[in-house]
């Protein structure tokens, strides 16, 4: 069985195009515009630049003892007090998981879904998370893979439907109040965008296939997804503006009903809308992964995996449902 848990460089480095974008919808372009203001579309832009400081971190991390999983390095390194770090890792992957459902069904209520209960969105997602936590780490990574290809031609399709929207008014006054918003704004990206990727270290480096490229492809994604970040926030910003882009509570949503395709399509924006639908679905999956190894790794294996899965899934439909009331 062991040959299932094996992914390729490729399919690693599109997991990390999926997880930096995977927060952008609604949480990651709201602190752009909020905080950087009508310079919010260079928040993404200083924050890939420094990006690069946690990025060099992951990839000394990644290397480290290549045999090893994230948990086991921690208590190689520290011994018991390894348990207590690995405990609170897990604390803030699991708000991660919570944040990324509530988003994920907030989304899918407001947009698509306004007269269905967010419980029962839940419910249905959940379903499909646990058949999704039933396979092994290559299948869910093959699944990524398809997924990958399909939300890079929607992007394509998005960018190519809004050329001709923007106007470069809305961008002016050029550094308003100066480089502070856009600064702020931009560690809030690390924070959202970067920060995650931690947990594919769940994966150990010598399960990847062809690993001597790793350093590469995690390069090339990590740049991709920040492309096609700064891409969506200067095309909301300069074709909204400020002041209506703020009013927005998925801007980057509603800028695609502009998209014209003269009746041929009903409601186009939500095909188009999938590419960050597929980020936050993978997103959650690792990261119900990287909860279950933390089980498995420093607590027992005695559980199967749908067992952890069921109660994990249940305690985040019921924190991301009452936690965050708006």
């Amino acid at each position: 069985m062991k040959k299932y848990n094996y992914i390729t460089a490729l399919q690693y480095g599109i997991a990390i195009y999926f997880i930096i974008r995977s927060m952008s919808l609604g949480i990651a372009i709201d602190s752009y515009i909020r905080i950087g203001g009508v310079d919010g579309y260079l928040s993404p832009i200083f924050g890939t630049i420094l990006g690069f400081v946690p990025l060099y971190i992951y990839i000394k991390i990644l290397n480290y003892k290549p045999e090893l999983n994230i948990f086991e390095k921690i208590n190689f390194l520290f011994g018991k007090l390894g348990f207590i770090i690995n405990i609170f890792l897990s604390i803030l992957v699991f708000f991660l998981l919570i944040i990324s459902f509530w988003n994920l069904i907030n989304f899918i209520s407001t947009q698509y879904l306004f007269r269905t209960s967010k419980i029962i969105i839940a419910f249905i997602f959940g379903i499909c998370l646990l058949y999704t936590a039933s396979k092994s780490t290559n299948v869910i990574f093959r699944v990524s893979n398809i997924l990958f290809y399909l939300s890079i031609i929607t992007f394509i399709i998005c960018v190519v439907g809004l050329y001709g929207n923007q106007h470069i008014s809305n961008l002016l006054p050029f550094l308003e109040n100066g480089l502070k918003g856009p600064i702020v704004s931009s560690l809030a990206h690390v924070s959202y965008a970067y920060l995650p990727l931690f947990i594919l270290l769940i994966i150990p480096k010598s399960n990847i296939e062809n690993n001597s490229n790793l350093t590469k492809y995690i390069i090339i994604f990590y740049l991709l997804s920040s492309i096609t970040k700064i891409i969506v926030t200067f095309i909301v910003i300069s074709s909204f503006g400020i002041d209506l882009a703020s009013i927005y509570e998925f801007p980057d949503f509603m800028i695609l009903r502009r998209i014209s395709t003269n009746g041929f399509f009903q409601r186009f924006e939500s095909i188009l809308a999938t590419q960050w639908i597929f980020g936050i679905y993978v997103t959650i999956s690792i990261s119900l992964m990287f909860i279950k190894t933390f089980y498995k790794t420093n607590i027992s294996r005695k559980h199967n995996n749908i067992f952890i899965s069921i109660i994990v899934i249940i305690l985040c439909t019921i924190c991301s449902n009452y936690i965050f009331k708006d």
